[in-house]
């Protein structure tokens, strides 16, 4: 279970807080056009804040580049800027700068932004080193227990979870800006969950195995038979994109009788729904076994036009090597181990709630992509295509029917008129076309806390024989169909 800090995105399904009013977005031009005049420290890291709390990614981006270069030796300025970077999807950047940041440092915004780093490359040993430093400053924002929450989390240290969570809670104010003004709605009844349940570990893989991985009907999306509590079968989705949680649809929960632990919400591209936070004692894929599951129920069926009952985030399989073949078809979980998996190695974070992120080659320029085997489609950010495509006009439209999770909301589709160059895991892709989804700039980039430029569903795992995410490992291979 990978959590991301600074800006965690605790368990939900394609959560979407909203754009809740932030004030500090009036305060950025004033801020930078101090930094750019003045050029000093003290000028710098009051831009480094406002540009954080307004989340204006691309202002902080280039403050860190304007900062490193007048002040690269200037402790006061290492974390901020490393922040920045991160959050603009700049990972590389980003984490060049881990090792400037001294072991002694007090600097909170530093020591955050590495617990994010350290368990988006799945170094647990070294998140909690630095989750244990910044604990012993004692927490004094939200975004400091936000950090050592997701610390925790990662390493299933569940006990005294809900009450540490409880003064997160207490902590959180959206008029201090990003990320707070989001995470209230996120981590609601998250609390009440982890005091009911106890504090043995979720999602343990106790059998390893496989289980027939057939197309979904109608979507084309990869899927499993699964029982639930030794009731079943139930048809679910395998999603690299839905977390680290199962969703069962509120009528198959009825059914088997789930208990519930409290309410919370579910955002997706299409708005919110109200969901119940339960406990799956038993979750067996094929031959493949997990207990104490953390699952929430809603209505899938209706969000999916009655296709599948559920949907399963490969997240659950965090502590294990899973292998999507798609030449068999199989859904296969094995021990994490050293040796290689099949095919081209990649680079890989897992971000937020288990979300499997890869740097590419966009138009021949770095670009960072969200692995989703839950999507049918490849979609780009409108801020990316705006990069690609300056002064060029995209049409935009609103997409008046449900196509996902929740009620309420018109996500906005753009119409690129150009194909995209891509590059990834050693194969390129010279004219690969998508759609422009505003999502990813609004919904998913600001909860991982890294900016997206694409989305890569279905189309591009079409091209494969096998993807293979060793998750303790933090290590993903590809084996490519050959090209025709």
């Amino acid at each position: 279970m990978s959590i991301s800090a600074p800006l965690l995105c605790v368990l939900p399904l394609l959560l979407h807080l909203g754009e809740p009013e932030n004030l500090w977005k009036l305060k950025v031009p004033a801020a930078v056009s101090r930094a750019e005049q003045e050029g000093s420290v003290e000028a710098l890291a009051e831009a480094f804040d406002v540009t954080w709390r307004a989340d204006d990614w691309a202002a902080g981006a280039k403050l860190a580049d304007r900062a490193l270069k007048r002040h690269p030796q200037e402790p006061a300025l290492v974390g901020v800027a490393m922040r920045a970077l991160w959050r603009a999807g700049r990972l590389k950047d980003a984490e060049a700068l881990v090792d400037r940041i001294p072991t002694d440092t007090r600097d909170r915004v530093a020591l955050r932004t590495l617990i994010a780093i350290h368990l988006a490359r799945c170094d647990r040993a070294a998140a909690g080193a630095v989750a244990r430093r910044l604990e012993a400053l004692e927490p004094q924002s939200a975004e400091d227990y936000y950090a050592l929450f997701a610390a925790r989390l990662d390493a299933d240290e569940l006990k005294g979870l809900d009450a540490l969570l409880r003064r997160a809670e207490r902590a959180t104010d959206p008029k201090n800006g990003y990320p707070e003004t989001l995470l209230g709605e996120s981590i609601e009844g998250v609390a009440d969950y982890l005091a009911a349940i106890g504090p043995e570990p979720l999602n343990q893989i106790t059998a390893y195995g496989a289980a027939p991985m057939p197309p979904l009907v109608m979507f084309n999306l990869p899927s499993c038979d699964v029982l639930i509590n030794g009731k079943g079968p139930y048809r679910m989705i395998v999603d690299t994109g839905g977390s680290m949680l199962l969703a069962v649809d509120t009528a198959v929960a009825e059914e088997i009788g789930l208990k519930s632990h409290g309410k919370a919400s579910v955002r997706g591209v299409s708005g919110k729904s109200e969901s119940e936070q339960v406990l799956v004692d038993e979750l067996r894929i094929g031959t493949i076994t997990c207990q104490r599951v953390f699952s929430r129920t809603f209505d899938v069926r209706g969000a999916i036009m009655g296709a599948a009952d559920g949907i399963i985030g490969t997240g659950l399989f965090a502590r294990g090597r899973m292998v999507l073949d798609f030449t068999t078809p199989q859904l296969i979980v094995e021990p994490s181990r050293a040796e290689p998996g099949r095919g081209q190695a990649a680079d890989l974070r897992i971000v937020g709630d288990a979300k499997l992120i890869v740097p590419v080659t966009l138009q021949g320029g770095p670009a960072l992509a969200l692995l989703d085997t839950g999507a049918d489609a490849v979609a780009l950010a409108p801020a990316t295509l705006t990069r690609l495509f300056p002064g060029k006009p995209i049409p935009k439209v609103q997409v008046g029917i449900g196509i996902g999770v929740g009620a309420g909301d018109k996500p906005a589709v753009s119409l690129p008129m150009d194909a995209v160059a891509m590059e990834f895991a050693g194969r390129k892709f010279p004219n690969y076309g998508g759609v422009g989804l505003d999502v990813l700039d609004t919904l998913l980039s600001p909860i991982l806390g890294t900016q997206l430029d694409l989305l890569l569903g279905m189309p591009l795992f079409r091209e494969m024989r096998s993807c293979t995410v060793d998750f303790p490992r933090g290590k993903l291979w590809i084996d490519w169909l050959p090209h025709d």
